[in-house]
């Protein structure tokens, strides 16, 4: 093993020891810690539980103009139900309520 692999396995460990309570969200990169058998993921938290979702306006249809659409996700944990926002519609120059399609 060359040095600089060395030096990244003596931090993972380290990190692993101190921060093992914070890594356990993680899904990127791999830390084993050999003396107390632990598995870690480093780097990125994890999105579980979100899907992308699209926001069609309500108001532009009923008036023949196109509709404007957003997309963003949501935690469909939290929101069960169809989400409702204003948001500012560029072709009617206001805002309207934008209601989750699928």
């Amino acid at each position: 093993m060359n040095i600089a692999k060395i030096l990244v396995w003596k931090l993972f460990f380290y990190l692993g020891r101190i921060w093992s309570w914070k890594l356990q969200n993680c899904h990127l990169g791999v830390l084993h810690s050999p003396s107390r058998g632990n598995l870690y993921t480093l780097f990125a938290k994890k999105k579980a539980g979100r899907v992308l979702i699209t926001l069609e306006c309500t108001e532009a249809r009923k008036l023949g103009k196109p509709p404007s659409r957003y997309y963003t996700t949501k935690n469909k944990i939290n929101t069960p139900q169809r989400l409702e926002l204003m948001k500012y519609n560029k072709y009617l120059k206001r805002h309207t309520l934008h209601k989750e399609i699928r």
